[in-house]
């Protein structure tokens, strides 16, 4: 009796349609998912500079601020009697952010004015850092 070794014409292209349609079916669910990362990141990256904010505002015994210049950028400024940039940073493709305020980081690390900064993506899914007075920085 004979024996076959691997696998028949007919074999192979079921596997290989099976793997395609697998992936058509796939392929929104990774997209999505890869765009609600970077919106995550995004929002924690500028979480991250709000903090670099009040740790040179502490540091330096000076006020500092993040401040939005674009839909596709902000700045972190630091008062030398005037506002300096001390880092300039471009938000990922497709990102954008918003303020309604420019929050201010004082020597003593308390915040005035209060501040939400909103990041969204293309798919309208969005992200709010807010400020409070005391300082605290917290994401919704």
């Amino acid at each position: 009796m004979p024996t076959t070794k691997g696998a028949t014409l007919f074999e192979a292209c079921l596997v290989s349609a099976i793997i395609g349609v697998l992936s058509v079916i796939a392929l929104p669910s990774f997209v999505r998912a890869q765009q609600r990362f970077v919106l995550e990141s995004t929002a924690c990256e500028i979480r991250s500079e709000l903090h670099r904010a009040r740790i040179l505002a502490i540091t330096r015994n000076q006020d500092c601020r993040l401040r939005v210049t674009t839909p596709g950028s902000y700045v972190l400024e630091c008062q030398t009697p005037d506002w300096v940039a001390v880092r300039l940073i471009y938000l990922p493709s497709g990102m954008s952010i918003s303020a309604n305020n420019r929050p201010e980081f004082h020597p003593m690390g308390n915040v005035g004015p209060m501040a939400s900064i909103t990041v969204w993506n293309q798919e309208g899914d969005r992200r709010k850092v807010i400020v409070s007075r005391s300082g605290r920085i917290r994401m919704e």
